[in-house]
């Protein structure tokens, strides 16, 4: 029913874009004359997400404008995430546009941002003006283009989303950066999509390169498949007199000449952006470290810019001719064509049990793959005992690197054991059911997983220990956060008072820290989180001073920076930061002249605090 609802509101908002005439919009780089040129676009694959706007490359300080009028709805300084953010609400559009990584703002935007700083005595703020506050005109200066926050460089990020918060490609509204060039395909990939399926004789994604042709590309020779398959591509779009790459934004699947499947990368909504790992085939880029995109549908999107499901039924005895067109947003495309031979596999000989051979599993969604060593010419069988306490027998699906594959469809029933002769692998795992909310707990921790948070059903496995605890080992994606509740009432080994969770990934801090539980939430699995504490301060050295400006580096290598507060004889005095080069400096704006007594104190993420004093 939710997914439902989510398909109606997407089907409304995209009937309401396509009836609306598009607004005269002026670009905000250089709206009267001049080459833009583009390192970024809607629908790149980031890490974790999708890129939401177009990223546009200007030298440092070139003076951004509004594309419309309306009024500023939202502002933010920062150095992590968009940096200088303004966001300006155009009423007579529905529309916001979003102007990210600001050098500065204009001086009306400065004057307003300024004194909620000394209000609020912080550099970083974010504020959310009415409508009269500070209204805007088309073609008014909002600011100077930059590389505060996340940002590798000089460039304006640029988002326009409908009101409701759906990301809208600018590209669908401004002639921008010829482009005759069309996407580049490297690699491909047939996926087993059952227990049933197989991909040149085996359950794996069949990786082939490819090979240029006048239409575009094709695979040197056909693939034996059966069952249930699905295709998937290494693709990027590239554009004239840029070394950037963008996003193919257009596919199309057809098989014998028949439309399957096709996606359209031009409006989702903001909160669905961590739907790219249902997008991209996620085992495989944790395997490989490549984006292999998806050319079918998956449980749990709910980015709707998909038609049809784009799964491929494979006979034995058949023979399927295959085309997809990749396609860029200026119309540029190429067709990739290959060939799948329909091939059955052979079946089990025997119905003997494996009597020796190391056991192990592995799980991709909901097949389970058990591997055991192989003895010819003995094939066999292994036996699997459900939570029932049924028994059922699994044959041997195929031999690879001297060990006996064995496939089994988790939605017959979970596992208790799996079991050979004479050994038993217990099946420890827990299920996760999709499609509502589900609450693991021991006697440590709890972990919540709210409908909607995991695509389809997952097996995963939880530990927990006073010091840290696990949670995965299956490469499972996240759509929403899952929140972990911890019991530390038992835990006399650390104060938490001063602790921080630490995966691989990053940091986790507590949400909610009481005398016997804290929680965080995470959008990373698997995770081995451990409890990490922190009761060293940052540092703090001078690096220049004069009489005008003071500039000081700080950092911290635990918890990390939280915020910082200078005073000039006991008032406030603002002061800018880059983390990206962990330098501090005093407002260059100030008028009051740097002499007295200064204090600077810089906070990490625990609480620790490094203070500097200093007569000028």
């Amino acid at each position: 029913m939710q997914n439902f609802l989510y398909l109606l509101i997407f089907v409304i908002f995209s009937f309401s874009l396509q009836a609306q005439e598009k607004p005269r919009y002026i670009f905000p780089v250089k709206p009267d004359s001049g080459k833009i040129v583009l390192s970024g676009n809607l629908g790149e694959i980031r890490p974790n997400h999708f890129h939401c706007g177009l990223d546009i490359v200007e030298k440092e300080g070139e003076p951004i404008f509004a594309i419309y009028k309306g009024f500023v709805s939202r502002i933010k300084v920062s150095s992590y995430g968009y940096g200088n953010v303004v966001y300006i609400t155009h009423p007579e559009t529905d529309h916001v546009s979003v102007y990210a990584h600001l050098s500065d703002f204009s001086p009306k935007l400065r004057r307003y941002i300024t004194a909620k700083q000394y209000e609020q005595e912080s550099f970083e703020v974010e504020i959310f003006p009415s409508p009269d506050e500070l209204p805007i005109e088309t073609k008014e200066l909002i600011g100077f283009m930059g590389n505060t926050g996340n940002s590798f460089g000089s460039h304006l990020h640029f988002e326009i989303r409908t009101i409701a918060d759906f990301v809208l490609n600018p590209q669908d509204f401004f002639k921008i950066q010829t482009d005759n060039l069309p996407p580049k395909l490297f690699q491909v990939a047939v996926t087993p999509l059952s227990p049933e399926s197989r991909v040149e004789g085996k359950y794996q994604s069949f990786r082939s390169n490819v090979f240029g042709t006048p239409k575009g590309w094709r695979v040197a020779k056909p693939i034996s498949a059966y069952g249930l398959v699905g295709l998937e591509g290494i693709t990027w779009d590239v554009a004239e007199g840029t070394r950037s790459s963008f996003a193919t934004s257009k596919a199309r699947l057809r098989v014998d000449g028949k439309e399957i499947f096709s996606f359209h990368i031009t409006n989702f909504p903001i909160y669905e952006v961590y739907a790219l790992n249902l997008h991209i085939n996620y085992k495989l880029s944790r395997q490989t470290g490549s984006n292999f995109q998806r050319f079918y549908q998956t449980e749990g999107n709910r980015l709707g810019i998909y038609k049809g499901n784009g799964k491929i039924m494979v006979e034995d005895g058949k023979e399927y001719q295959i085309e997809l067109d990749l396609e860029d947003t200026h119309g540029n495309f190429r067709t990739l064509e290959l060939t799948l031979q329909g091939k059955k596999p052979k079946e089990t000989q025997t119905n003997d049990l494996i009597s020796s051979g190391i056991l192990s599993y592995d799980i991709d969604e909901n097949t389970l793959i058990i591997k055991a060593r192989y003895i010819p010419p003995k094939t066999g069988n292994i036996e699997i005992v459900l939570e029932n306490n049924q028994s059922l027998t699994v044959p041997m699906a195929y031999t690879e690197k001297q060990q006996a594959v064995f496939l089994y469809d988790l939605r017959k029933g979970k596992p208790k054991i799996i079991r050979t002769k004479n050994i038993e692998l217990p099946f420890r795992k827990k299920m996760i059911p999709s499609g509502r909310n589900f609450l693991y707990e021991d006697y440590f921790m709890k972990v919540f997983f709210q409908n909607g948070a995991l695509a389809d059903t997952a097996y995963l496995d939880f530990s927990s220990k006073t010091t840290h605890f696990t949670i995965g080992k299956i490469a499972e994606p996240l759509v929403w956060d899952a929140e972990i509740t911890y019991n530390h009432k038992a835990n006399t080994i650390l104060d938490l008072k001063k602790a921080f969770l630490r995966h691989e990934r990053g940091k986790e801090f507590f949400k909610e820290l009481n005398d016997s539980t804290f929680s965080v939430k995470t959008a990373y699995l698997p995770g081995d989180f451990r409890i990490t504490r922190d009761e060293i301060p940052p540092f703090v050295r001078l690096v220049r001073k004069t009489p005008e400006k003071l500039v000081f580096q700080i950092g911290d290598d635990n918890s990390g920076i939280s915020h910082f507060k200078a005073y000039l004889n006991g008032k406030f005095l603002l002061m800018e930061y880059e983390h990206k080069n962990a330098l501090l400096w005093t407002d260059p704006r100030t008028t009051e002249p740097l002499t007295g007594d200064f204090e600077l104190q810089v906070f990490d993420k625990m609480g620790n605090m490094q203070v500097y004093k200093t007569i000028l």
